[in-house]
């Protein structure tokens, strides 16, 4: 992450690069692009390739076009595409005939356009940027990279190299038990949408119940290992990723202690069913949380499932 005087510089360079990138206007191309729209957290999130320029330049032309669609300023919002080359009578045109239909359209003369409407514009588009960048990195979370491997993995016996193995372990239990979650959470979501039996429904919420227990239990281990907050990262604990699941009904810190403690990642479901019935508090919790995870007590606002 970086520090506030980083952070600042960039954000100041940020509408410079944007002038100089809307005077080759849209589409998008790498040499054009500057450092700190190529190292846009929104950017990098959304390039196939985040390591390549050129992918990184495909995914700002994309953001670019959706912010400019969502422009501010509802007034001046035909001027920008305009003016960026976003419509079909600009693309490929040069600044000056951009420069010229935006002014038009926005009804002002080309020489007042250019000194006083074209800096708010890039001023606008520049904050516009910085503000989706903010906004995705508190909506999404990158899991860590995966690679294709040629050979067995092998670690110097070096004690860095076992630390950065252990964290590494760490993030990918973490990561492992929120999509197990998310998996079941699915599942529930699906047999409701079937319309399928009360007895299938509350199976299924029980195993939710399960990995919900291990992503706490997850949880908690990395934060008694690394601190309340990701190493590198300077905003985002673990219970932050665990969110990432989806939706679960809310409970109380003693319950969400009952079941870190029930959820053994070295036993089973039926394990964790038996001693969840045995413990004082246990089996209300499993029917509240049946229950609301169900929508049989109003349930949550539904979230859409998009491919």
């Amino acid at each position: 992450m970086l520090d506030e005087g980083v952070a600042g510089a960039a954000a100041d360079a940020l509408p410079d690069e944007v002038r100089v990138l809307l005077r080759g206007g849209l589409p998008v191309r790498a040499d054009r692009c500057g450092p700190t729209l190529l190292g846009l957290h929104g950017v990098k999130a959304r390039a196939l390739h985040p390591e390549d320029p050129a992918s990184r330049a495909r995914a700002l032309d994309g953001l670019l076009r959706e912010q400019l669609d969502r422009f501010e300023n509802v007034e001046l919002a035909p001027a920008a595409r305009l003016l960026f080359g976003a419509e079909v009578t600009t693309s490929g045109a040069t600044l000056t005939a951009r420069r010229e239909a935006a002014a038009r359209a926005s009804k002002y003369e080309v020489h007042h356009f250019r000194k006083r409407i074209e800096p708010k514009l890039t001023e606008l588009i520049a904050w516009q940027l910085r503000r989706d960048s903010e906004e995705f990195t508190e909506r999404h979370a990158t899991p860590p990279d995966l690679h294709v491997a040629s050979r067995p993995l092998a670690l110097p016996a070096d004690v860095f190299a076992w630390e950065a193995a252990e964290h590494q372990h760490a993030m990918a239990a973490l990561w492992g038990a929120v999509y197990l979650l998310r998996a079941e959470l699915l599942t529930v979501a699906r047999l409701i949408s079937m319309d399928a039996s009360a007895d299938e429904v509350d199976q299924a919420a029980l195993v939710a119940l399960w990995r919900h227990g291990q992503v706490l239990a997850t949880s908690a281990r990395y934060r008694a290992a690394y601190g309340a907050v990701l190493l590198h990262e300077a905003t985002r604990g673990p219970e932050q990723i665990a969110r990432y699941a989806g939706w679960t009904p809310s409970l109380t810190p003693a319950q969400e202690l009952l079941l870190t403690e029930l959820a053994d990642p070295a036993q089973g479901l039926s394990d964790f069913t038996a001693r969840l019935d045995a413990a004082a508090g246990g089996p209300e919790l499993a029917a509240t949380w049946r229950r609301k995870l169900s929508g049989r007590d109003g349930g949550p606002d539904q979230e859409a499932i998009t491919s």
